[in-house]
């Protein structure tokens, strides 16, 4: 008569526990090992399900490609750390837990990353996450309404500069490009092409932030963003530099050819 699935469980415990602790390191050898997974297998431990939690952006083909696993094989046999360095190698995967669910169930729980900004290097454009983490080039185009930022060490600084610039959600949500210049500092590219030049972040006493704070004072008092002008340079600590554009210095001079 053919023991049910509990009698076969019950069967294999007293193997494992007759073990001496002082044996312990002979189970690591391949034959024994071998032994001890088919006999898993007859107890009826094999995969059977399989459940996967979180998968968002990842695609499900690559994910299954990263798990290497199919339907019958014994559950104990699979390697998870292996398995989740695998899963965690891929894309757009953060964090990857796997656990096995007895008697035949592989879990896969994915934390995925999210797309922060965009930041280009060298001629490409890459998708990051807040850490500056590189995700993918596939698809930027679904990601255009982030902010873009350009040059060596650009990824790295970028959520610093969000959470400076979120201080003032309003202009911050005018900012489509930022520079970063030397590996310093940053110039702010305006929707409308007017160009913010900051001084360097941690420069004392007058850096980044403090110069971020003076401009948006006075883009609430004067409307700088409005005006005629290419490039507001907020580098100097007691003074703000205007570059004027071709169109505002026409206006200027057809006011100056009236007097």
């Amino acid at each position: 008569m053919a023991l049910t699935f509990r009698h076969r469980w019950l069967k294999l415990v007293p193997l494992m526990l007759c073990v001496p602790a002082a044996g312990y390191a002979a189970w690591q050898a391949p034959v024994i090992e071998g032994w001890f997974v088919e006999r898993t297998r007859d107890a009826g431990f094999v995969l059977s399900s399989l459940s996967i939690e979180g998968m968002e952006r990842s695609r499900r083909s690559e994910v299954l490609a990263a798990l290497d696993v199919d339907d019958g094989m014994p559950l104990l046999a699979i390697d998870l750390g292996q398995m989740q360095k695998q899963l965690e190698a891929l894309p757009w995967v953060k964090r990857a837990e796997v656990t096995r669910v007895l008697p035949g169930e592989l879990h896969i729980r994915l934390t995925e990353r999210h797309a922060y900004a965009l930041w280009q290097d060298k001629g490409r454009v890459y998708v990051i996450d807040a850490d500056g983490t590189v995700i993918t080039t596939r698809g930027v185009k679904e990601f255009a309404h982030l902010m873009l930022v350009v040059g060596d060490g650009a990824q790295g600084r970028v959520h610093a500069l969000q959470t400076m610039l979120d201080e003032t959600p309003e202009l911050a949500a005018k900012v489509r490009t930022a520079v970063r210049v030397g590996e310093r500092r940053w110039d702010l590219i305006f929707d409308n092409g007017i160009r913010v030049k900051l001084p360097e972040d941690d420069q004392v006493p007058y850096g980044a932030q403090a110069a971020w704070s003076r401009f948006v004072e006075y883009e609430n008092k004067h409307r700088l963003l409005e005006r005629e002008v290419m490039v507001i340079d907020m580098r100097l600590p007691d003074r703000m530099v205007l570059r004027v554009s071709p169109d505002g210095h026409k206006r200027m001079e057809a006011d100056e050819s009236l007097t």
